[in-house]
């Protein structure tokens, strides 16, 4: 292929380093627009689960916030993964994160004029969960357009890695702008974080993107509803046995994870009893984790078979959970956040690296869609139901109980065989 893609594919991958994906320019455009603006995005996760729960100290209400956050996602799935496999990606993530910025636009007004019914807010919450759920599907299916197949592991990879990085510096950041300023200012930081990654979508030389053959939905819809199209990618998937076990284990370890991440400001507050700031800094560990594993993810662990990488991830996910839930003082729940953050990266880089090489990319987007199914399809009533749960029980039980699940979980997909479909290609 022409351009700098193709000039990168032909050189040796030993000789450029473990990340030969950053030497593509298109890439390297859209891994630091998308960390800068990564930020944001956690910038803004602190300060409104922090407006919620002091507008109501109750955990319920911050699994009903997790709820609004990811119900939309589901109803706007079909749609995203239509829309990869048929429009321009890069124009439409140049339209979506447009949108993201108006939505987070419309969270700083609300501070502003004062609003403090949490009714309201949660609606809120909904608006940006919709625009996320257009969002992420497209955003993993364009990484394979801005590398050649050879590198495209490496580039999920610090996909993924750019994504924790962010995770580490945007909830330290919120919480000290937080405890400096309050949540308002937090809240406008994050607007202006959205610009970095249009920026680098824009600058981005289209002509080296590695595109499909034929223009966008060329020979896949054929004049079919949206519907009818996903009800064919779920076919697709079903027959695939490697894409279904990578979506069960990614439900598995989704269920049970996300809630805890939205319940951290109880745990901040009512457990360990901690300042804004220091919030914050809890938020990050899961990022600082994540980061400190991306070199042996990228690395050595590449040439582990994944069905063997997966057991040690899932298994290694649910003690880290576990010690969380158990943990006496900040510092071991700091230091079980930043394991579960170096799990996250593994299982999720593993998982996505799996289905991305078992896929066509003519079905790329709309597959994406579905995988992501597995990660939303039952977060929304997890954090509704751990939000209940933890009101009724307290936290550490609650957590604990969902660590220990998740080993068992892990374990019987492996004794069960189906862990070993992920070595497909």
């Amino acid at each position: 292929m022409p351009g700098s893609v193709g000039r990168v594919a032909a050189m040796d991958p030993v000789a450029m380093g473990r990340f030969p994906a950053l030497r593509v320019r298109n890439y390297r455009l859209f891994w630091i627009g998308g960390l800068i603006s990564n930020n944001g995005r956690w910038v803004q996760f602190v300060a409104t689960y922090y407006v919620i729960f002091q507008m109501t100290g109750s955990a319920t209400w911050i699994g009903a916030a997790g709820f609004a956050s990811f119900i939309p996602m589901l109803l706007v799935n079909p749609v995203a993964g239509y829309m990869s496999d048929n429009l321009d990606r890069r124009n439409s993530l140049l339209w979506v994160s447009a949108v993201s910025a108006a939505v987070s636009s419309l969270l700083v007004a609300a501070w502003v004029v004062g609003v403090d019914s949490p009714w309201v807010w949660v609606g809120l919450f909904f608006t940006r969960g919709a625009v996320a759920g257009l969002r992420l599907p497209i955003w993993q299916a364009f990484v394979s357009e801005c590398v050649p197949r050879r590198y495209l592991r490496n580039a999920i990879t610090l996909n993924s890695t750019q994504f924790n990085a962010a995770r580490t510096l945007g909830p330290a950041i919120g919480g000290l702008v937080i405890g400096l300023a309050g949540p308002g200012w937090a809240l406008l930081l994050a607007v202006v974080l959205n610009g970095p990654v249009i920026v680098a979508l824009g600058m981005m030389d289209r002509t080296d993107l590695n595109r499909p053959s034929g223009p966008p939905g060329a020979g896949t819809t054929g004049g079919r509803s949206i519907l009818a199209d996903y009800r064919e990618s779920i076919r697709y998937v079903a027959a695939s046995p490697g894409i279904r076990t990578a979506i069960m284990t990614v439900t598995l370890i989704a269920t049970i994870s996300n809630p805890i991440v939205t319940q951290l400001v109880v745990f901040a507050e009512e457990v360990f009893e901690v300042s804004p700031f220091w919030f914050g800094v809890l938020g990050s560990a899961q990022g600082l984790g994540a980061v400190m594993a991306a070199p042996l993810v990228a690395g050595e662990l590449g040439r582990v078979r994944r069905s063997h990488l997966q057991l040690a991830a899932t298994v290694g996910y649910g003690l880290a959970v576990v010690l969380f839930g158990l943990a006496p003082v900040f510092w071991v729940g700091f230091l079980a956040l930043a394991a579960i953050g170096a799990m996250h990266l593994t299982s999720a880089s593993n998982l996505n690296s799996s289905v991305q090489l078992q896929v066509d990319d003519a079905v790329r987007g709309r597959v994406m869609a579905i995988y992501l199914m597995g990660v939303l399809g039952t977060t929304p009533f997890a954090n509704l139901a751990m939000g209940w749960l933890i009101s009724a029980f307290g936290p550490r039980p609650v957590v604990t109980t969902g660590g220990l699940l998740m080993v068992i979980g892990g374990l019987v997909l492996f004794v069960t065989g189906r862990l070993q479909r992920l070595d497909n290609d």
